[in-house]
């Protein structure tokens, strides 16, 4: 379908001497598109559930953290590090995607209580789930608007969850590859580290 605005930024692109002249913000979003672009052809995660919103101003993104995460797990995926998600219908993708979550999100269980609610976001689609760990079963929430305030943020991709989960993937490498971020109020962020970093380790 043809689209005004990417025929724009092409013929920008394309003419000579742009890329020398384009500030290196611009070229940053440029390329976090280009990975936000290719991951989601991996996970085709229905638009009216969430989704990235891209216009001329830039990229629209849910947590600061969305677009390096995104570039990072793409690399990740391009180089083989991580594998790419198979093709599924979009409400089986969807189903795919909480369920990693849901998985990785359920590990979190405190005998003392101590930990924090922790919202997940996969930056495939801004699709947020959010758990509220306890001395027993934790309190999972799919498909949630996003974050309450003072929650431990987890920031990350479904194929770097499965990695996780299937053990290819350990959770200091995650952390110091990028393809994970946590965020939050420093104490909190702290012991849910250390409770993921026991699990994944």
């Amino acid at each position: 379908m043809y689209d005004p605005t990417m025929e724009r930024i092409a013929r920008r692109v394309r003419r000579p001497g742009a890329a020398r002249r384009a500030p290196a913000h611009v070229l940053r979003r440029m390329l976090a598109i280009v990975a936000i672009g290719a991951l989601g052809a991996t996970a085709p995660i229905p638009a009216s559930a969430c989704g990235y919103h891209v216009a001329l101003g830039g990229v629209s993104v849910v947590h600061p953290s969305s677009i390096p995460v995104a570039v990072a797990i793409h690399a990740a995926v391009s180089e083989g590090r991580l594998t790419a998600l198979a093709e599924a219908p979009p409400a089986l993708a969807l189903v795919r995607a909480n369920g990693a979550m849901r998985n990785i999100a359920m590990t979190l269980r405190s005998d003392t209580g101590d930990l924090p609610p922790v919202a997940f976001v996969l930056v495939e689609a801004h699709l947020w789930g959010r758990v509220v760990p306890g001395p027993g079963p934790a309190s999972w929430r799919a498909h949630v608007d996003g974050p309450a305030d003072g929650d431990v943020i987890v920031v990350t991709g479904e194929p770097a969850l499965a990695a996780l989960l299937d053990g290819r993937l350990q959770w200091d490498a995650a952390i110091a590859s990028g393809l994970v971020v946590v965020a939050g109020p420093a104490e909190g962020r702290s012991r849910v580290e250390g409770v993921l970093a026991r699990q994944f380790s």
